[in-house]
């Protein structure tokens, strides 16, 4: 589940998460502080280019507001946890934008997030495998993204046209079918659409397209292991069961996922 947001007063009242990961990717052109405070006594102030990062396991409250005139552009990212994760303690860290690693080439500008990329880690600190990009390419650039066997990719397409192309392997593919009807592993986005790609688990590896028009595009690319379990949610708190989600939601109500301070919750 991806929001993409501009933010520029508050909006919300503390919100429960539980049994996934929670992220928030402020762009770049990102203007202002976004406050994150959460249950657990963090507080963090996250700028242009950062990542807050939740892992909201057992669960916890979190809000994360704008101080003072702010216009907060980004991503918010709710990334299901397998279920013998989902009791995990909660844990919240702020990466900053300047930790993350900057891949610059001739197509363009590519930011790691989360994962590697191009021989580059980023430093953020995941329970499951998981790549975040966030990459511009140059008007008519192509840049080749490989999936790993067994691994989804959401991709998604911040300013631009951005052509994406799905192959099977990364290296020794046949050539395209020509058909009538168009390729069914071709798709072009327009800024504020996505798509989402799959490797299957019998492949090498696959590989990813991604083509700029006659314009810059801007991209967010996440990927990760496929969770091949049942999904039960009620907003950001993502359950393996009804019976799990139900007993979620009491503990909320009970206070297990913690209290925020008066000051943290205005």
């Amino acid at each position: 589940m991806v929001d993409h947001f501009v933010m520029t007063k508050a909006t919300a009242v503390p919100q429960p998460h539980a049994g996934s990961c929670a992220a928030t990717l402020l762009l770049e052109d990102a203007k202002g502080v976004m406050q994150c405070r959460d249950s657990e006594g963090n507080d963090h102030a996250a700028q242009a280019g950062d990542l807050h990062w939740t892992v909201a396991g057992a669960g916890l409250l979190q809000t994360q507001q704008p101080v003072g005139p702010a216009r907060l552009n980004g991503l918010r990212i709710v990334l299901n946890l397998p279920d013998r994760l989902k009791s995990l303690s909660p844990a919240v860290s702020l990466l900053r934008a300047w930790e993350m690693p900057v891949i610059q080439t001739s197509a363009g500008r590519t930011r790691v997030v989360a994962g590697s990329h191009g021989g580059w880690q980023s430093p953020l600190a995941t329970p499951e495998a998981l790549m975040i990009l966030d990459g511009w390419l140059r008007p008519g650039a192509t840049q080749l993204l490989p999936l790993p066997p067994g691994w989804n990719a959401w991709v998604y397409s911040v300013q631009g046209d951005l052509g994406v192309r799905a192959r099977h392997c990364l290296s020794g593919a046949p050539p395209l079918p020509k058909r009538q009807e168009g390729d069914p592993d071709f798709a072009v986005l327009h800024a504020g659409s996505a798509l989402v790609a799959s490797a299957p688990s019998a492949d090498d590896e696959g590989v990813l397209l991604m083509m700029a028009g006659k314009a810059p595009a801007h991209y967010v690319l996440i990927a990760g292991p496929a969770v091949d379990e049942p999904v039960f949610r009620h907003g950001t708190v993502v359950m393996a069961s009804q019976r799990a989600l139900t007993r979620a939601l009491a503990a909320h109500e009970a206070g297990d996922f913690g209290t925020m301070r008066q000051d943290q919750a205005a």
